[in-house]
């Protein structure tokens, strides 16, 4: 029994437990135990990838063996989209596509950098086999917990209770828009259930220029991976480009065509509410710890 299960195992039978289990699955450096290694098709990052699927597994185990899997919520879900760093890239080229077919990835604005994974279960009460399309952010699940707790909630302003979403019963979006940052302050953007509105161009991620390179990302990675964006040629941006990126992720989820010249209305009202935010950043000044980098 390892010391995570061990911990599950010494709760007290008559008190309910909480625990936020932060795995370095999938972060590099990619580590995977002996006996992962080699059981993918995709080297090390697809091994390490087993041994969280293992991890997760084991956690659920230790669960059920307490007798107590129908009364627990487990959540799953990742803090980013992946990366290519050598690993990543080495997956790539075994045929993993580690984003599925989303466009861009780890620290970038682009579908692939933050639209991730989120698989709840709660025998009896989620519904089994049903899918969400709701936009929900992990903010969210303060006020969530909270309010299946049925306890009151005096801080996290801006986290929604998804709740009601959660369990199958909410009968309209209860969220209807994120705002979303990458790893350049320049490309605050906006994303609602249809639209990914960004003030800049390219994916503001990682900033390596060539495949091989641990930081390589967004524009230059399309060179070797053949994704498809209408600003981008041969992993560059257009010169003709516009200086800004609307997509449409209801008819173009892996955001093929940049259709900001089509909607100038959609982008006046996109770019007041950056604007907003923006002023609100300035207040209170998160972004410090980007600008310094």
């Amino acid at each position: 029994m390892c010391i995570r299960d061990r911990w599950i195992a010494d709760r007290p039978e008559d008190k309910p437990y909480f625990l936020y289990l932060a795995t370095t699955n999938i972060h590099h450096p990619f580590t995977p135990a002996e006996q992962f290694d080699g059981t993918s098709k995709a080297g090390i990052y697809g091994d390490f990838i087993h041994e969280l699927d293992w991890i997760v597994g084991q956690v659920v185990k230790a669960v059920e063996a307490r007798g107590e899997l129908d009364n627990t919520l487990i959540i799953f879900t990742s803090d980013n989209g992946g990366m290519l760093n050598i690993g990543g890239q080495a997956a790539w080229e075994a045929r993993h596509r580690m984003n599925g077919d989303l466009l861009g990835f780890k620290f970038g604005i682009w579908e692939g950098g933050h639209r991730v994974p989120m698989i709840a279960s709660w025998p009896g009460r989620i519904p089994a086999g049903t899918e969400s399309d709701a936009l929900i952010s992990q903010i969210d699940l303060l006020a969530t917990f909270a309010g299946l707790l049925e306890q009151s909630l005096d801080t996290g302003p801006d986290s929604i209770d998804q709740s009601e979403e959660l369990l199958g019963n909410a009968d309209k979006p209860l969220r209807d828009e994120l705002v979303v940052l990458s790893n350049q302050p320049s490309h605050l953007a906006i994303r609602t259930d249809r639209w990914l509105y960004i003030p800049a161009q390219g994916e503001g991620g990682f900033m390596g220029e060539r495949w091989g390179k641990h930081l390589i990302s967004g524009v230059a990675a399309m060179k070797t991976t053949g994704q498809i964006n209408s600003d981008i040629v041969n992993g560059k941006v257009r010169p003709d480009a516009p200086k800004t990126q609307l997509y449409d992720l209801i008819k173009d989820p892996q955001q093929t065509k940049n259709v900001i010249n089509e909607h100038p209305k959609v982008v006046q009202q996109f770019q007041a509410r950056v604007n907003h935010y923006r002023a609100q950043i300035g207040k209170h000044k998160p972004l410090g710890w980007i600008q310094r980098r």
